[in-house]
C-alpha cells in the first residue's frame, strides 16, 4: 500500500531534518534518536562516545550552552584543520559519581581557552567532546568511537582523562596501541602510566603532578606543623587508582609517624542509598576510634565527595573532648567540594586542607625574585585568554580551568611543531617539551621528564576549604621542592 502523500511529505521533512552537516560530509541521524552522531545511547549514562556534532549528551544537558559554543566554533573551521577531544565524564549522578558537572565545565572552559584562537586569527583547532561515562564504565566505546574517527576528524590528541580509575587506564593503554597521544589533565594516580599487565604506556603524557608528587608536598607540610600526631584513612576500593596511590605513597613516606589506620571499600552498586547516605553511616562507625586515637592530623586518601561525607561525620556524630578539632589533609580531588558548603563546625571542628593540582591567586604566595615574575605573567595570560570567552573569573578557583588549558595547550603546540596532520608522530613533540623547551601555562611551566611523561616539578597549592565552599590559599609548595630549572644546563 503507498503512503498518503501528506504522509510521503512529513517523510521527506523528518528525513532531510534527521541530515546533520559535519565537516562537508552529510551524516544521517535518524530523527527519533536522542544521540547524535558518534554518540551511543546508553540507559546509565546517557550519549557517550565522541560528540561529532556538539550535539546534547542527555535530556536537558546542563553543558548545553557550552555544547552549542563549540558547535559554532567547530562549523567556522575549514582547510587543514586538526582535532583537540576532551575526554571526561560529561553526563555525572551527583548521587553517585565524585566529579560535579560545575567542575567538568570548568574543564571545557579551560579547553576553549587553549583550542580556539584569538580575535581576528584564523581557527585550525576543532574541538570535541568525548563522554565516558561514570566510572569511566563506557571506556570501550569512546576509544572505539575516537579510533574509528582518528582520521576523518585529524584528531591529534585526547585530553583530559576525567579520574584516576582502571577504566581509565585501560581507555588510556587502548588508545596508545593506536598510536594516539592523551595528555592527562586531571589524572594523578601514579599507575597510570602502566597498563593491567603492568607494561608502561606510552604516548601517555600529563600535565598535574603523581599522587606521589602530592604526598610529598602534603608530608612537608605536615612535618612543620606544631602538632603532628597522624591517622591514615583512606579508600581500597579495587578500581580507585587514585586513593590507592594516594595511601601508597602517604605510608611509604618515614618523616610522619602513622598513629592509627582506617580503610574503608565501596561497594561497586548501592541499593537504596546514595553514596553520601552509605558513606555519612560507615563513617559515623569510625568515630569512636577516631575519639580513642586523637590524631592532629588525618590524612583522607580518598575522593573528594567522599572527603565531605567524613567531615559531616566527625561534625555530627557526637562530642569528643579528647579532640575537639582536628586537621584533615586529603588530595586534589577535594577540588570538586570548591562552591559547596560543608559541615565543619560542629562535635569535632575541622580543618580541610588539600595539595591542589591548580588554584587562581596561587602566583600571590610565590614572590620575591625574576621568576616568580614570570609565572605570574605567564598566568595572566591565560586569564585573558579565559575572560575574553566571557567566562567568569570565578571559575577558575577549583583549578580545573586551568590544568585542562594547560593539557590542551600542550596538545595545540605539538600539533603546531608536527609536521604531520593528525595523530601521527605526536608523541614526539610532546617529549619535546621538557625543561629546555618549557611551555608557559597557568598552572606553571609544562615540562616531561623522557622516562615516563610526568611533570617535571609541579607548582602545588595548599588550600583550606571553607564551610561556605570558598577556599583560602595556605601554602604554594614544589612537588620536587624547588621550581622548574629551565637553565641551558637543565635535566629532565
Amino acid at each position: 500500500m503507498r503512503p498518503r502523500r501528506g504522509a510521503h511529505r512529513h517523510w521527506l521533512v523528518l528525513s532531510f531534518a534527521g541530515l546533520v552537516l559535519l565537516g562537508g560530509l552529510v551524516i544521517w541521524q535518524r530523527p527519533w534518536e536522542r544521540c547524535g552522531p558518534g554518540l551511543d545511547d546508553t540507559a546509565d549514562a546517557g550519549c557517550v562516545g565522541l560528540n561529532l556534532a556538539s550535539g546534547p549528551f542527555r535530556d536537558d544537558d546542563p553543558l548545553a550552552d557550552l555544547e552549542a559554543l563549540i558547535a559554532d566554533h567547530n562549523d567556522q573551521v575549514a582547510g587543514d584543520y586538526e582535532t583537540i577531544v576532551l575526554l571526561e565524564n560529561m553526563t555525572s549522578d551527583p548521587a553517585t559519581d565524585s566529579t560535579p558537572t560545575e567542575y567538568v565545565r570548568h574543564e571545557i572552559e579551560g579547553a576553549i581557552a587553549a583550542v580556539w584562537p584569538g580575535p581576528g586569527d584564523i581557527p585550525h583547532f576543532k574541538l570535541l567532546l568525548a563522554n565516558i561515562g561514570g566510572d569511566a564504565a563506557h571506556w570501550r566505546a569512546v576509544v572505539d568511537r575516537i579510533v574509528e574517527h582518528a582520521d576523518g576528524e585529524h584528531i591529534a590528541a585526547v585530553t583530559g582523562l576525567g579520574i584516576s580509575l582502571a577504566n581509565v587506564r585501560d581507555a588510556v593503554a587502548a588508545l596508545s596501541e593506536h598510536d594516539i597521544v592523551t595528555i592527562g589533565a586531571t589524572v594523578t594516580g601514579d599507575d597510570l602510566n602502566f597498563d593491567a599487565n603492568h607494561r608502561p604506556i606510552r604516548n601517555f603524557f600529563r600535565v598535574g603532578p603523581t599522587n606521589s608528587d602530592e604526598a610529598r608536598a602534603a608530608v612537608n607540610y605536615i612535618a612543620s606543623l606544631p602538632n603532628r600526631r597522624t591517622m591514615l584513612v583512606a579508600d581500597v576500593s579495587d578500581a580507585e587508582i587514585y586513593a590507592a596511590t594516594l595511601a601508597r605513597a602517604f605510608q611509604q613516606q618515614d618523616r610522619i609517624p602513622i598513629e592509627f589506620t582506617k580503610k574503608y571499600r565501596l561497594p561497586a552498586k548501592l541499593t537504596g542509598a546514595n553514596r553520601h547516605d552509605y558513606l555519612l553511616k560507615l563513617f559515623g562507625g569510625m568515630h569512636s576510634d577516631i575519639c580513642a586515637a586523637q590524631p592532629d592530623v588525618i590524612y583522607f586518601a580518598g575522593r573528594g565527595v567522599d572527603l565531605r561525607s567524613f567531615t559531616t561525620a566527625l561534625a555530627e556524630d557526637g562530642a569528643c573532648r579528647q579532640l575537639p578539632s582536628v586537621t584533615v589533609v586529603s588530595g586534589d580531588d577535594a577540588a570538586t567540594l570548591v562552591g559547596s558548603p560543608l559541615r565543619l563546625d560542629g562535635d569535632i571542628a575541622v580543618r580541610p586542607l588539600y595539595t591542589a593540582l591548580a588554584y587562581r591567586d596561587q602566583w600571590q604566595k610565590f614572590v620575591g625574585d625574576e621568576a616568580s615574575l614570570t609565572y605570574r605573567t605567564n598566568y595572566s595570560d591565560f586569564e585573558n585568554r579565559f575572560t575574553r570567552h566571557k567566562f567568569a573569573p570565578a571559575d577558575l578557583l577549583d583549578g580545573a580551568a586551568m590544568i585542562e588549558y594547560d593539557a590542551a595547550a600542550t596538545a595545540v603546540k605539538a600539533a603546531e611543531d608536527n609536521p604531520a596532520r593528525g595523530h601521527e608522530g605526536m608523541a614526539n613533540f610532546v617529549a619535546n617539551i621538557d625543561c629546555n623547551a618549557a611551555l608557559p601555562g597557568a598552572t606553571g611551566f609544562v615540562a616531561f621528564r623522557q622516562d615516563d611523561g610526568n611533570q617535571v616539578d609541579k607548582a602545588l597549592p595548599i588550600l583550606e576549604l571553607r564551610a561556605d565552599g570558598s577556599t583560602r590559599p595556605d601554602a604554594l609548595v614544589w612537588s620536587q621542592g624547588r621550581p622548574l630549572d629551565t637553565s641551558p644546563t637543565c635535566r629532565s
